[in-house]
């Protein structure tokens, strides 16, 4: 059912900007002076290939003058023969010269283009790890204009090696033509090059206008990837907010806009193409008299007159061809601009204005003695104007634990960021040993510092691996870690059930372990580490009470004789005599022993017993703990799933590519308005008929020529053929103009298709489908974004090219049989060959490109991993490592590059010996039946001019095979995602929507339950619960008990067996599922928000029938405490949050946020899950009056907890133990029964 979400289109730029060129940004911004040797070197022989076109010419034009000498007597047949015979084999010969120069020059040049391509990776890599923390909070849509950098660097790799190679072997081609010319008949050669100013002058129109067309294309697509990459990275807040119809929206306005730039530039290169091509062929019809003038004036040769036509056809052409070549270049010149803008030093330069010279001095002591101070510390973060730390000074005690405690919003979680170097305070001083961070040396700090945050980052490595990573920077490999201490601090991070199976070795990644085990594996990164000063940021939030205690009385004796800061909300872990600091509002409130200031105002307020008796799911939780709070890409467990082991990556590789005509079959019920490709394949035939229909006239020129050699009078036949020359290449000018146009839009309307249809059948699946290998971010956003443009030359660029060479040979062939069948049958019997050939290279082609394309999908991976756990890297200094990672993928990358090279410049310069061996062998046939008036020298100029140019044209095929293989790989995986991507029952199934709401709510019945991704562990056995209307039911249990899964299902994130769980009476999964998430309004543990507005994300899904005003919205803000903080914001509701604009708000204020966000929905359930966790006593205490006061009553309400205040306000307490309902009823009565809940209790007191 369609939705109509909020304004969409009020969050989308649908105005195109205009982009100047700008000439600074060029394709070369990557060479270096070592290059030169290289670049010389490729255009030393691509130039060489040039010359062997105009002596060929020459050689053809003596050729026919020999026939002419023969006719008139001047020559002897044995004669005439021998020098014909000499004449072809010498074209044989400068075909195979030009084959070994084209093969070694595009190689070379591939190679050149590598070299810029890998230069580009790698300072987009150097960038991004080494930039500051605040550049990644100011930058917008990061992901998203990566992934258009990654495309952008492809796409200048391509302008700097084929285009460059083309480009140098076209202008040195046009030089040797115009020499040629000269040479032959300088006034012919001026006459003819008349146009040539023209066709300059249309060449850079037509490339301006490209240029703008890409610059906005890559800019409207850079936003389609930042939605795209949204809903792969945040699925189940897409869903559980009914989000992905306003994304849906959202994301096809952006798509159309990026369409209709394409349709722009296809325009612009399609009508370049049209224009060059009609004055191509009026250049020779132009000065045909006077050169014929010229001849019967005896001013003039019949050799140098057919020399002379035969090179300005030529040069006619390559003028053409070289105005196309750039039309290219301006592609990729748009996309140096992209990376120039992206990598442009600009802000860092003028960060460096304010020169300060103690971060030059890089001092590294060489002990640390554990003394932390600050000093009158004023801060705010770089995306914010207002002050979080506002003169805090405190000094902490050194070689001993120390607390710091506070509200939510206080500032706590920013004090070891700064601690960290991560940001500059703006006025005042953070000592270490008594020394300025500032003039620390940046090892200091890392080898002597270490972070452990709430959400810490899990790779997809073993658990190994993962622990060794905190050591990294002091061992030259993983591998040189020694496994006994990596043993060591497992054991003493207690992660002896994650290691039970199969040890150390054991695969793990974000998505697949519980926010506990994930802090456990951070604390056994810094007991490896074991540095002079550890900071524990929230470190046991996700840890149940018991496994809390015990790590903490571990790491107390641990630290005994080193500083340990620990930032906390919970107070029973501090001893009398440890350091407290207290924070209030980026102050300092008080400070001293723990037993000199417990019984301080907040302290005192603060005394209300929360215990934990749960944590979070041990197998799984519906929310996968981000990073830091809010969505974030850097920080987004999903995104990590693109690392995938290697097993994984291999079966990718080994992918098998479908065939061009299977591909487009697939795609054909995609294709909406069919007849656009009819009409388009119908003027390509057009086209391609008159091609042969041109060769014809041509013939007849050059037969009038000869015979006007001879001395007969030819005027009248001249100008006969001379108008219907003109006609013809007016015709072909237009349909060349039209047919590429009209297939390049049909393409553009395909790919289109297909990124709307993936993007809602992403959007169609249930959370399966992001729990498989399959759903990689990083590589479907390229995917869909980058690698979709290559499919389009499955339509534009193959199609026309098969319909116009089918038409060309069929049309050139039979009508060259027509005219003379002996000669004909020669030319034939290369079609074959050609076939052959063209099939055999269209394999290692693929092949080739398949590999190449799968190396740069893995680097990208690399590149992503760096963005998205960059907090990480620095704290644990493991530049190092992803350094040598992205240098290994590199060489890798280099190595597949020159076997690509190898493999692509073998096929083009077979094209130019298959072209020469064809000519020689049919103009030698052709010449000796001639020559024994078998044929008529009409006859002959016209069956061998079909025959060539038919050749020429087929052979042509070969040259567009790269871009044809890599629309075949992209094709290939989009089928690929398609195929994985049914649209799901459990998302889309059901159309009831009750309108009665009977007294059951909600009814579990015999419950069993399994994560797909792992179908042999069962989560929820034989599970039953009923929740009857406006009933407040507290669901509690141990950790893997089953909490987080039953909201999956009662979401239906996940599907059920028939009838085991009920809502309103009717199965859940008949139920319409949009009517569904309406009604039920989800508050997680660690709330997300996108990019965008406070208002935009509170409103998120909601469709327009709710209606929100501006005293509703005060209410709400009001009910939950964050009305004050709202409007304390310089923009109130439309402050921006969400990615690095998450450091606008503290965890608890964006937990409000979230409550807030549930109630504006007006649902009819809502469920909390472990909504206080993040909170500080006094806000928690002030939730749990809200849920009691105003909520209760009002709603029927289920909340996840694990807070002992909030199960004292539950009607009912549901315990669940193994899956099972163990126990329920009110609290204290569970406690009297010294059941379950009692133990559970029992072991938190």
């Amino acid at each position: 059912m369609e939705k109509e979400p909020i304004s969409p289109d009020s969050f989308v730029d649908t105005q195109e900007e205009e982009i100047e060129a700008d000439p600074t940004r060029n394709i070369l911004m990557f060479s270096r002076k070592e290059d030169l040797p290289l670049a010389i070197t490729g255009a030393f022989l691509m130039s060489c290939s040039a010359v062997s076109t105009p002596w060929s010419t020459k050689i053809y034009g003596d050729t026919i003058g020999c026939l002419a000498e023969l006719y008139t007597g001047e020559m002897t047949y044995s004669t005439f023969i021998i020098k014909v015979r000499n004449f072809c084999g010498a074209l044989i010969g400068i075909g195979a010269a030009k084959m070994i120069l084209v093969w070694l020059g595009i190689s070379v040049w591939m190679r050149f283009g590598e070299l810029q391509q890998i230069r580009a990776r790698k300072q987009l890599f150097d960038k991004l790890v080494n930039e500051e923390i605040k550049w990644y909070d100011k930058k917008q849509n990061l992901m998203g204009n990566i992934s258009q950098v990654n495309r952008c660097i492809e796409e200048l790799r391509g302008g700097n090696a084929e285009v460059m190679a083309m480009l140098v072997q076209t202008f040195a081609l046009i030089i040797a033509l115009v020499i040629m010319s000269f040479y032959q008949s300088w006034a012919i050669t001026l006459i003819i090059l008349a146009s040539a100013p023209v066709m300059a002058c249309s060449g850079w129109w037509f490339g301006r206008l490209t240029y703008k067309a890409a610059e906005v294309e890559n800019e409207t697509t850079a936003k389609g990837s930042k939605v795209l990459d949204w809903c792969l990275v945040s699925p189940v807040i897409v869903r559980v907010f009914n989000g992905k119809y306003f994304e849906i929206t959202k994301f096809n306005i952006i798509v159309n806009n990026s369409a209709k730039a394409y349709y722009k530039l296809a325009n612009a290169i399609s009508a370049n193409t049209g224009v060059l091509k009609f004055l191509t062929l009026m250049m020779f019809v132009q000065a045909f008299w006077f050169g014929v003038y010229l001849m019967t004036s005896g001013k003039i040769t019949i050799n140098r007159l057919i020399t002379c036509f035969s090179s300005c056809l030529m040069l006619g052409s390559t003028i053409s061809g070289a105005t196309e070549l750039l039309a290219v270049l301006n592609t990729a010149h748009a996309a140096a601009g992209k990376i120039s803008t992206f990598l442009d030093m600009t802000e860092r330069n003028e960060d460096q204005n304010e020169f300060d010279f103690t971060k030059k001095l890089n001092v590294l002591p060489n002990l640390c003695h554990g003394n932390v101070s600050f000093n009158n510390v004023y801060f705010k973060y770089p995306s914010r104007d207002e002050l979080i730390l506002k003169d805090m000074t405190f000094s902490l005690k050194p070689k001993t634990m120390n607390f710091i405690i506070g509200k939510s919003g206080a500032g706590k979680s920013t004090i070891p960021l700064l601690l960290m170097n991560i940001y500059d305070v703006q006025h005042g001083s953070i000592e270490i040993d008594n020394l300025p961070i500032k003039i620390l040396d940046p090892r200091f700090i890392t080898e002597n510092l270490t972070l452990v945050q709430q959400n810490p980052t899990i790779f997809n490595k073993t658990i190994k691996e993962n622990i060794a990573l905190g050591v990294s920077d002091m061992f030259r490999r993983l591998e040189d870690v020694p496994e006994n201490i990596i043993r060591d601090a497992a054991d003493f991070s207690l992660l002896h059930d994650l290691i039970e199976d199969k040890g150390l070795d054991t695969e793990i990644s974000q998505s697949s372990l519980s926010g506990g085990q994930q802090q456990r594996i951070a604390i056994a990164r810094a007991k490896l580490r074991d540095s002079s000063i550890l900071i524990l940021d929230e470190a046991f939030s996700a840890l149940d009470f018991k496994n809390k205690n015990r790590l903490f009385d571990r790491i107390r004796e641990w630290r005994t004789g080193k500083t340990t800061i620990v930032i906390t909300h919970e107070f029973h872990n501090i001893m009398p005599d440890d350091y407290v600091i207290m924070t209030e509002a980026g102050k300092v409130v008080s400070q001293g022993p723990f037993r000199l200031i417990k019984n301080q105002a907040f302290v005192e307020a603060n005394k209300i017993d929360h215990p934990q008796v749960a944590s979070v799911e041990k197998h799984r939780s519906i929310y996968e703990r981000p990073k830091s709070l809010g969505y974030n890409y850097k920080t987004s467990p999903y995104i990590l799933k693109d690392l995938e082991d290697q097993e994984a990556k291999e079966k990718d590789e080994q992918e098998e590519i479908m065939g061009v005509f299977a591909i487009l079959k697939y795609f054909s019920n995609s294709i909406d308005k069919k007849w656009i490709i009819v009409v388009g394949i119908l003027i390509s035939m057009l086209n391609g008929a008159g091609n042969p229909v041109f060769s014809t006239c041509f013939a007849k020129l050059l037969s009038n020529a000869v015979n006007a050699a001879v001395g007969l009078n030819v005027n009248k036949e001249l100008l006969k053929w001379s108008c219907i020359s003109i006609g013809v290449a007016l015709f072909i000018g237009f349909s060349g103009y039209s047919s590429q146009f009209i297939l390049a839009y049909a393409s553009e309307n395909l790919i289109l298709s297909i990124r709307k249809t993936s993007f809602e059948r992403i959007n169609g699946q249930d959370m399966s489908f992001f729990d498989s290998e399959e759903a990689r971010p990083a590589e479907i956003t390229a995917l869909l974004m980058n690698d979709a443009r290559d499919l389009r030359n499955l339509v534009s660029e193959f199609l026309q090219l098969m319909v116009n060479l089918v038409t060309m040979v069929l049309v050139g062939l039979l009508w060259a049989i027509a005219i003379g069948w002996k000669l004909s049958l020669v030319g034939i019997a290369f079609v074959p060959l050609i076939l052959i050939l063209t099939g055999v290279y269209g394999l290692v082609l693929k092949s080739a490109e398949n590999e190449y394309k799968t190396s740069i999908a893995k680097l990208e991976n690399n590149l992503h991993q760096v963005v998205t756990t960059i907090k990480t890297i620095r704290i644990y200094n493991m530049t190092r490592y992803f350094q040598d990672s992205f240098e290994e993928h590199m060489g890798e990358i280099g190595h597949v590059g020159i076997s690509r090279a190898i493999k692509t410049g073998i096929g083009l310069a077979l094209n130019d010996l298959l072209t020469s061996i064809a000519t020689a062998v049919v103009l030698y046939f052709g010449m000796s039946l001639a020559g024994k008036r078998e044929y008529t020298s009409e006859q002959f100029m016209q069956v061998v001019s079909l025959l060539t140019f038919t050749m020429t044209s087929a052979s042509g095929l070969l040259a567009q095979l790269p871009e044809i293989a890599r629309g075949q790989r992209a094709g290939t995986f989009i089928v690929k995602l398609l195929e994985n991507t049914p649209f799901s029952k459990v998302e889309n199934d059901g159309c009831l929507k009750p309108t009665l709401i009977p007294d059951s709510i909600i009814s579990c019945k015999n419950v069993e339950f399994a994560y797909p991704f792992n179908p042999n562990v069962p989560i929820l056995r034989d599970f039953n619960l009923e929740i009857r209307k406006n009933e407040l039911i507290g669901i509690v249990g141990e950790s893997g008990s089953g909490k987080s899964t039953l909201v999956s299902l009662l979401t239906r994130l996940y599907g059920t067996h028939p009838n085991q769980v009920e809502f309103y009476g009717d199965d859940i999964a008949t139920l319409d599922i949009d009517w569904l998430r309406d009604t039920v309004s989800l508050v997680p543990q660690f709330p997300k928000f996108f990019e965008g507005t406070i208002y935009e994300n509170l409103v998120y899904g909601i469709t327009s029938s709710v209606q929100l005003t501006e005293k509703h919205l005060d209410k709400v803000f009001r009910m939950v405490g964050i009305y004050d903080f709202i409007i304390s914001l310089p923009e109130g509701v439309q402050t921006q949050i969400g990615e690095g604009s998450n450091s606008l708000v503290s965890g608890g204020q964006l937990q409000r946020l979230s409550i807030a966000r549930a109630l504006l929905r007006r649902p009819k359930v809502l469920i909390f899950d472990e909504c206080t966790s993040n909170l500080d006593p006094l806000n928690t205490q002030h939730i749990i009056d809200v849920i009691r006061t105003q909520l209760a009553g009002n709603f029927t309400i289920l909340m996840i907890t694990h807070d002992k205040e909030m199960m004292k306000i539950a009607d009912r307490l549901v315990v669940i133990k193994d899956g099972k309902n163990c126990e329920s009823g009110k609290y204290n009565q569970l406690l009297a029964t010294n059941g379950e809940l009692a133990r559970i209790t029992k072991s938190s007191i």
